[in-house]
């Protein structure tokens, strides 16, 4: 069930049905800007500040260069305190849903979170306004019993490995550091306390596996490195896996090393930071 907008945001879900929608991922940019990339069954939610936003939904949109987002796109204005639901009519333009079908049709599909979104309208959700009762005054409620502390959630985030690496090379770019700064203020920010964090290397399934495998532990070890010298501390420490071509989130590439493959696969490869802690 989607939570109520927050007083001064609105709330978005962008949504994709599955499973008769073809398998390439539909971008979605916010004025232009990369926000995610939905597979088949995926939605993603974000909030933003009130106002006009325009958006592109872009199937295959790597094949075309990224040039999906230079067309015309579809505007809607953000209202504060009310929520928007939009459905990828296939082949990637967009349409408002009643909230009631979406709820439908957002069963058993899945929130889209192993990219990161570089579109500067979206925020964190604040908390909902809460919602008052007017109580009897004639009778005293008993007081709850103190609910049991629930268990922190772990909370994705995700790095592009082409931004970070060269193809093939578990040694940083010279420009990469910029880009892992960001991801640790990132963390410092959304977490008064970090209690653990999982970093996991993914790669493509170019070349052979085991190669892979050991590729994708050396990139995670790298990142985790440049997180612990950046001040992070979770109480509990790092934990470090490659997990190399096993888990795909792009499919039907060709595993051959030729440049069409490569930018195909550019989804795949990709180092993943798991955290649990105290969110703010």
């Amino acid at each position: 069930m989607a939570q109520a907008a927050p007083v001064k945001q609105a709330r978005v879900l962008v949504y994709r049905q599955g499973p008769i929608a073809p398998d390439e991922p539909v971008n979605i940019y916010l004025n232009g800007r990369y926000h995610a990339s939905l597979l088949k069954g995926g939605y993603s939610e974000f909030c933003a500040l009130a106002g006009p936003v325009a958006f592109h939904a872009v199937l295959a949109d790597a094949n075309k260069m990224h040039t999906g987002r230079q067309g015309t796109g579809q505007s809607w204005t953000f209202q504060a305190g009310k929520t928007l639901f939009l459905k990828v009519q296939e082949p990637g333009r967009l349409a408002e849903v009643p909230p009631a079908q979406a709820q439908r049709e957002l069963t058993g599909t899945a929130q889209q979170i192993h990219t990161v979104s570089r579109a500067p309208v979206v925020q964190d959700c604040q908390e909902p306004a809460p919602v008052l009762a007017q109580a009897p005054v004639s009778v005293l409620p008993t007081p709850p019993k103190p609910a049991a502390p629930k268990p922190p959630v772990p909370r994705l985030y995700a790095l592009e490995s082409d931004a970070l690496f060269e193809f093939g090379k578990d040694e940083l770019r010279a420009n990469s550091y910029n880009a892992i700064e960001i991801m640790a203020q990132r963390l410092k920010r959304d977490f008064t306390e970090v209690e653990r964090i999982r970093v996991v290397g993914h790669t493509d399934a170019i070349g052979k596996p085991k190669s892979n495998a050991k590729l994708s532990m050396e990139r995670a070890k790298v990142v985790a490195q440049q997180l612990q010298e950046r001040g992070l501390r979770p109480t509990k420490g790092f934990k470090v896996e490659g997990e190399g071509s096993t888990h795909l989130v792009k499919l039907k590439c060709g595993n051959s090393p030729t440049p069409e493959n490569k930018l195909c696969h550019a989804p795949n490869r990709r180092v993943e930071i798991i955290v649990t802690g105290a969110k703010r």
